[in-house]
């Protein structure tokens, strides 16, 4: 039977109280040796009852019972009772009661102990004990010994870094979980800290430069330099690639302080073999250690740290919120694949585009919705960001276009000339076979030619790599359009308007909004109108959402407008009986 002790107290300079064993359960690795090592003993000197409790590098105890009517409880008592120091155990005349034959304490690397192994028998044996070893007390000492290196193999293999010989992160929640049951600890008052030397990319660029060798070089020194500003008694642990943890009991002020001393003692570089001078970026974060977040206390170290290094702060407190924000993220991405394959989560509603000469329905922008079975509805400016750059991404894209296809095939049926606007992702044309893929599914659809309007944003089309090059090409001999979606957001470039492959450019709607409170505003919009058109692209204007900016959008000379003034997006069947009456194909 198993029962956890209290992992502060548990040395041999200062022994256990025995708990209740409703403490949380013991660390596993640790359980199946003490296990282990009390059912060999049994078996080796013929005992009746073995109590073996062990400190390190989690607080258990194991006791293999063969006495009727004695509680392992009672067996417990005796041991520690046995113990230098150990309280004394008054027993009641009828209590049943087990006699202590040998103890041995497990001797630890540091000589304070890992523990004790103690042999007993009924009160009144029978016979002599039996078995291959029976009383000596230099053969218990001896497997005292064993124990004691299968507790440093322990270590070794699941609570060290092999690295550094720090903890590792095993070890770094174990004795958050000690710590919190200290006794007489004030509350509130635990502290977590993480330092993270360097950014994550810059690991990855500096083995490719200077060779991993080098790279774990620099991370022992980093370990070294960090042991080296540590107040005395505040334990280091290795927490990832260059981050490192640590505990504190004391005051947030403290804390601060600790941190700050640390990064500051990287802002001088590291020299590594003469050869390599790393100069250092540290940041840190803290944040108070509670019962019920243990299980999440690496993840919130890990957001203290994003947060300190994305805010330019040296040390920044653990923000709530932001680890809630990230871990809803975390399963946002985790929940997309099954999205794809349900049929009940993801759909698509339109927003239609209106013809500026004549007021008619000439197109349909297609819009991904998402409704989660817990989350809810989650906006695609969350979840789309998340997967852009990841290998959902083509799966994604691929549903749209699928979907949307598929309904502009059934839509041009009865409406032709019904064209249909579809956002892609700059990773989507870097693809290798996308455009075959795309004229794939239009003949599928029979979805006819200069119909489908793929939009990318300008960013991803200025980029002038072959592989996008190739697939704009490609689709544009397809008979597919592109549009350059949010023009003006930011990377917008006039010159080179007349070398991109689109026909079309959407104005950025957080520009044509502006119009209202910036006359400036206006102007450029009028002169990005006119120069498009003049190099023979047609021009779209998004958020439009007054009847001023519908006003101005025909001032301006543009071809087609959309924005909630026009109409907001639309399920499917409200859309399709919009078009039946807002619908009208003619060339202009």
């Amino acid at each position: 039977m198993l029962f956890p002790l209290d992992p502060d107290t548990a040395t041999m300079r200062s022994q256990p109280v025995f708990p209740a064993p409703t403490r949380p359960a013991a660390d596993p690795h640790a359980a199946a040796l003490a296990e282990t090592a009390a059912m060999l003993a049994a078996d080796l000197f013929g005992a009746d009852a073995v109590v073996l409790m062990l400190h390190s590098p989690t607080a258990v105890t194991h006791v293999y019972n063969g006495l009727a009517g004695i509680a392992d409880e009672a067996l417990c008592r005796q041991a520690q009772a046995a113990l230098p120091g150990g309280p004394a155990v008054q027993w009641q005349a009828h209590a049943p009661a087990a006699r202590l034959r040998l103890s041995a304490p497990i001797p630890g690397a540091d000589g304070t102990g890992w523990g004790s192994l103690h042999l007993f028998d009924a009160d009144a044996p029978a016979a002599p004990a039996a078995g291959p070893l029976a009383d000596t007390q230099a053969a218990l000492d001896r497997l005292a010994a064993h124990i004691a290196s299968g507790v440093r193999t322990l270590h070794a293999k699941h609570y060290e870094d092999h690295l550094t010989g720090l903890g590792n992160r095993h070890r770094f929640i174990l004795d958050a979980r000690a710590a919190m049951q200290r006794p007489g600890r004030s509350p509130g008052r635990l502290w977590a800290g993480i330092i993270e030397v360097l950014p994550l990319e810059d690991i990855s660029r500096l083995v490719i430069s200077a060779g991993l060798h080098r790279v774990e070089q620099a991370i022992s020194m980093m370990s070294e330099r960090l042991l080296s500003t540590l107040p005395a008694g505040v334990r280091l642990y290795r927490l990832g690639l260059v981050r490192f943890g640590l505990f504190r009991d004391d005051t947030l002020e403290h804390m601060h302080g600790c941190l700050s001393d640390c990064v500051a003692r990287f802002d001088t570089p590291l020299h590594v073999d003469d050869v390599m001078q790393l100069d250092l970026c540290a940041v840190a974060g803290m944040i108070p250690v509670e019962h019920g977040e243990l299980e999440d206390l690496i993840a919130a170290l890990y957001s203290t740290s994003v947060a300190a290094r994305s805010q330019g702060r040296p040390v920044t407190v653990y923000n709530r919120q932001v680890l809630r924000t990230q871990q809803r993220h975390g399963m946002i991405v985790s929940s997309l694949r099954a999205a794809i394959a349900s049929p009940q989560q993801l759909r698509l509603v339109y927003q239609p585009r209106e013809r500026t000469a004549d007021g008619n329905w000439i197109a349909v922008e297609a819009l991904l919705r998402w409704t989660h079975p817990t989350l809810g509805d989650i906006p695609p400016g969350e979840f789309i960001p998340l997967v852009e750059h990841t290998a959902l991404m083509p799966l994604l894209t691929d549903w749209v276009l699928g979907t949307g296809l598929r309904q502009l095939g059934v839509w041009q049926r009865e409406l032709p000339g019904l064209k249909m606007s579809i956002n892609i992702s700059a990773s989507d044309l870097k693809r290798p076979g996308f455009d075959r893929r795309v004229r794939r599914l239009m003949d599928e659809h029979g979805i006819q030619a200069r119909s489908l309007e793929l939009e990318v944003t300008e960013g991803a089309i200025v980029r002038t790599e072959r592989a996008v090059l190739e697939t704009l090409g490609g689709l544009s001999r397809h008979g597919v359009e592109i549009a350059i979606d949010d023009f003006g957001a930011g990377y917008s470039n006039l010159t080179q308007l007349s070398e991109l492959r689109v026909d079309v450019i959407k104005i950025d709607n957080r520009l044509v909004r502006a119009v209202a409170a910036n006359p400036r505003a206006a102007t450029i919009v009028q002169s990005v109108v006119d120069l498009a058109k003049r190099l023979g692209h047609r021009v779209v204007v998004e958020g439009v959402e007054t009847a001023e900016l519908k006003a101005l959008s025909a001032h301006w000379g543009t071809d087609e407008m959309q924005g909630y003034y026009i109409a907001r997006p639309m399920e499917l069947a409200a859309m399709s009986a919009a078009l039946a009456t807002r619908h009208a194909w003619a060339p202009v």
